[in-house]
């Protein structure tokens, strides 16, 4: 019986060691896999002591959140000029009140990258210029993610017989134990 119990050690160790070492060697740690989220559109933000802005590129559009900074109220009827990298030289057109769109030309930000804006923005007798840099990133780098590895159904049939061998040794020691108490007068 004491072989029995052996194996069954050396066989959950063997489990234990190996289910450890199953990913490899990586250099790297992996976080608990993140919930499903939606892309967020490139954007960039400024702010100075009168104006809050926020420029977020949707498509070939680049549109423009104007507010004051003090109280987050819209601007509207601002002049809003914006210069920067990828050839953008534009004036804002305003759609809504605070909402101004400039519609990019073909090639404009269209590259994955850093992009530097110079803002500058006239609302009646105040005006700033801010700036900002958008970044456009590469979606088409996948995550280094490794895909979960599957265990051989073996070793849950291996464990499953481990548990039920354990058991039945378990209630044959504790039966032959009873047993022996009777023969030699210690259960009674």
């Amino acid at each position: 019986m004491k072989s029995l119990f052996t194996l069954i050690v050396l066989l959950l160790s063997l489990h234990t060691a190996r289910t450890a070492s199953a990913h490899g060697n990586d250099d790297h740690e992996h976080a608990a896999p993140a919930a499903p989220t939606t892309q967020v559109a490139p954007r960039a933000s400024a702010q100075t002591e009168d104006f809050e802005l926020v420029a977020v590129l949707q498509g070939r559009s680049l549109i423009i959140y104007l507010d004051r900074f003090t109280d987050n109220s819209l601007v509207a009827d601002a002049l809003i000029e914006v210069e920067g990298g990828g050839g953008l030289k534009a004036i804002a057109k305003q759609t809504a009140p605070g909402v101004y769109v400039i519609e990019l030309a073909k090639g404009v930000m269209e590259k994955v990258g850093k992009y530097p804006l110079s803002i500058s923005v006239q609302a009646g007798e105040l005006g700033d210029v801010m700036t900002a840099s958008l970044e456009i990133p590469d979606l088409s780098e996948e995550a280094h993610d490794h895909p979960e590895e599957t265990k051989p159904w073996w070793w849950i049939a291996l464990g499953g017989l481990v548990i039920i061998v354990l058991i039945v040794s378990g209630t044959i020691l504790f039966k032959r134990r009873q047993r022996r108490q009777r023969r030699s007068g210690w259960g009674a």
